[in-house]
């Protein structure tokens, strides 16, 4: 037993003293990416302050962790504090990655260095070692004052500024450090100033996920898949694989010569035969100066069109149900994506009765793929936005519809989230509302119709109940 912990005594003091013999133990293999990071927490003058932004994909919350323990082990009674924007950021992400680089440490440092699901502890000791917090207020950091104490923020972005500087005014001892790290998602953050107006305090490094080697984590296809979806000028291409910060005005989520090249009535007949897709698009007005727009889909083009203004919108309905019966669809292979909130919430009702299949849309609730869009009209108008740059969808020669799809923007949230313009921001920029846009990438959102929507049997005041419909 004596031995045993002499050996132990033994390689700590190594590890100690050097971060790369650290890596070592803990069978881990830095990229070049990351030994540049480690260079900079080891040189002889390791700067306070250290600002990483990166793509996805370098291994950003991997080396985080490595360095959090080595800071830990470093002195005897050393606290490193680790906060992200939730707290499921900081367990079920940042610690379950320290937990899989344990996993693979030599025997000694598993003993030596225990994680859970809340904490890292160092010897047993419960004072030595890495606690996690969630971003919540500048109050929360009040009372961390230990000698050696270190701060990693990940996920930085996402930190409000006044809990930044409340967490820097609590590294006053000399061999106190911080690390904020994490993708690049808004310029309106503390992580941004790192990088910008506070510069000159800060080491700064950036990850391009472009130069990251492939790895079991990662595969450069993720990069041209990206730049495929959305360009390589897009803000999304930049923050997830440049590591760069938006830029200072938001994109468009289509230009006019993409929606140009669908929009050739030749193209319809061809379009309609790539699926077997049968879908409406409804958009009811807010006011009384907006239209109301119905779109009908057959395969992959816009195959009839009407709109209306100042009518009931119950007119615009029955105009779908007669479409519908004159192209001979049965209820059972088309859908009415129908959008429920304002003026369609008192006619939902119609699809129920008729017994219609029936999405009732409402553009801020949860996007099917929440990590990536922040709101279900996000999601709707990328989904079209993606067919529409494979030139294989086919839409009306519309000129106002295709300047109210041009010229919608977005822009990427805290989260790391797309979030499209509201209307009211839209109409704030001297627009008219986008009536037309919204009820054709309506009747183009069927990627996730198949999970969620459901057979109309009834109206809900009635007692029955709908039945999932795959497609």
């Amino acid at each position: 037993m004596g031995r045993a912990m002499r050996l132990m005594e033994a390689n700590y003091v190594a590890v100690r003293g050097d971060i790369y013999k650290f890596c070592a133990a803990l069978n881990f293999r830095p990229t070049w990416q990351q030994q540049e990071l480690l260079d900079k927490i080891q040189c002889k003058q390791p700067r306070q302050r250290i600002a990483v932004k990166s793509g996805k994909g370098p291994g950003k919350t991997t080396i985080s962790g490595v360095i959090a323990l080595w800071w830990a082990i470093c002195n005897f009674g050393t606290k490193v504090l680790v906060t992200a924007p939730t707290m499921r950021q900081c367990k079920d992400v940042w610690l379950a990655e320290v937990r899989r680089t344990m996993a693979n440490a030599d025997p000694w440092l598993q003993e030596l260095i225990k994680v859970t699901s809340t904490k890292v502890t160092i010897a047993g000791h419960p004072d030595w070692g890495v606690q996690v917090m969630t971003a919540t207020s500048p109050e929360a950091s009040q009372g961390f004052h230990e000698k050696n104490l270190k701060v990693i923020v990940e996920e930085a972005s996402g930190v409000p500024r006044g809990l930044v500087q409340a967490l820097k005014d609590t590294l006053t001892n000399p061999n106190s450090a911080m690390l904020q790290i994490g993708n690049p998602n808004t310029r309106d953050c503390a992580f941004f100033d790192c990088f910008n107006t506070d510069r000159g305090n800060w080491e700064t490094l950036t990850f391009n996920a472009e130069e990251t080697p492939a790895s079991s984590y990662f595969d450069p296809k993720r990069n041209k898949e990206c730049e495929e979806e959305f360009g390589r000028d897009s803000d999304i291409y930049r923050v997830a694989v440049l590591g760069e910060f938006p830029h200072a005005d938001p994109n468009c989520v289509l230009s006019s010569e993409q929606l140009e090249k669908v929009s050739r009535p030749k193209d319809m007949i061809r379009c309609a035969g790539l699926s077997r897709r049968k879908q409406f698009g409804l958009d009811f007005a807010r006011f009384g100066g907006d239209e109301l727009t119905l779109y009908r889909r057959s395969g992959e083009a816009i195959v009839q069109w009407a709109r209306m203004v100042r009518s009931d919108p119950s007119l615009l309905v029955s105009k779908a149900f007669l479409w519908q019966a004159q192209a001979g669809w049965t209820n059972e292979e088309c859908w009415y994506v129908a959008d429920a909130g304002g003026m369609g919430q008192g006619i939902m009702h119609r699809f129920y009765d008729a017994e219609r299949q029936i999405l009732e849309f409402h553009n801020g609730s949860t996007a099917v793929e929440g990590q990536k869009y922040s709101n279900k009209v996000t999601e709707a108008w990328f989904n079209f936005a993606k067919k529409a740059k494979t030139g294989e969808v086919n839409i009306p020669d519309d000129n106002i519809l295709i300047q109210q799809l041009c010229s919608r923007q977005y822009r990427m949230d805290r989260k790391g989230r797309i979030v499209l313009e509201s209307k009211d921001d839209y109409m704030k920029r001297g627009h008219n509302s986008p009536d037309r846009a919204d009820g054709l990438v309506m009747a183009f959102y069927d990627e996730t119709v198949a999970a969620i929507g459901s057979v109309s049997g009834g109206y809900g005041s009635r007692g029955m109940i709908g039945t999932r419909h795959q497609r």
